[in-house]
């Protein structure tokens, strides 16, 4: 897919960081340690359900609040979304650059000793979009795949993130918000080895502020 007028449409929304977002961030720990997690292909780790099936108060408040921060002062918030539970483990083959699909992208840390963050990157010049089969493929089935294999997954990884340049790298303070347009080209910093990440993932598709008639998103995750 090649990407056209790119700075113009990631301009929609900013980036924003936000410390403190809950007040009581080990009530949420709590929770989180009751659900399930299903493994996923995106990373190295795993996803619970949708938070509006587990504690949809939650969910609510979790994404209203995010909005409210992009847009202070907004009333009669509608909007949807899909948010998680998300764990990850230590894997040089995680950290590919890529976009989300949707509008915004929030990410909350919940790990308590803080944990690697999140880097925003720019393309370098206009190109083409990998789907990235190579990553999916191996994170759905790296228990198979031979140190050989492995190391020729890390090279497409690299391939794939020369194409970018690093513009910022948020660190994974426990209880901070980020949040940042989806299209906006992004990647976890690797995890050092023995360490884990907890966070809360939005994806927020759509937020009914009359602002924006129209978007069309070309990209799909």
């Amino acid at each position: 897919i090649l990407w056209k007028s790119f700075k113009k449409m990631t301009n929609l929304f900013q980036n924003i960081c936000v410390d403190n977002f809950f007040k009581e961030p080990y009530q949420i720990l709590d929770l989180e340690k009751k659900v399930e997690y299903n493994e996923i292909r995106e990373i190295s780790g795993s996803r619970s359900e949708d938070i509006k099936n587990i504690d949809y108060n939650l969910f609510n408040y979790i994404n209203k609040r995010i909005i409210q921060f992009i847009f202070p002062g907004l009333e009669n918030i509608q909007f949807k979304a899909k948010t998680h539970f998300q764990k990850s483990t230590p894997d040089p083959n995680d950290g590919w650059v890529h976009p989300d699909p949707g509008w915004v992208t929030a990410i909350i840390y919940l790990t308590p000793e803080g944990t690697s963050g999140t880097s925003i990157w720019e393309p370098k010049k206009e190109f083409y979009i990998p789907n990235q089969p190579e990553k999916h493929n191996y994170f759905e089935n790296k228990k198979n795949y031979s140190e050989i294999n492995k190391k020729l997954v890390h090279h497409s990884k690299i391939v794939n993130n020369s194409n970018y340049e690093k513009t910022i790298q948020y660190s994974g303070k426990f209880n901070r918000m980020i949040c940042f347009d989806a299209l906006n080209f992004h990647a976890a910093e690797v995890l050092e080895k023995g360490k884990d990440r907890k966070i809360i993932i939005s994806f927020i598709d759509y937020i009914n502020t009359g602002l924006f008639p129209g978007r069309e998103i070309f990209v799909n995750e």
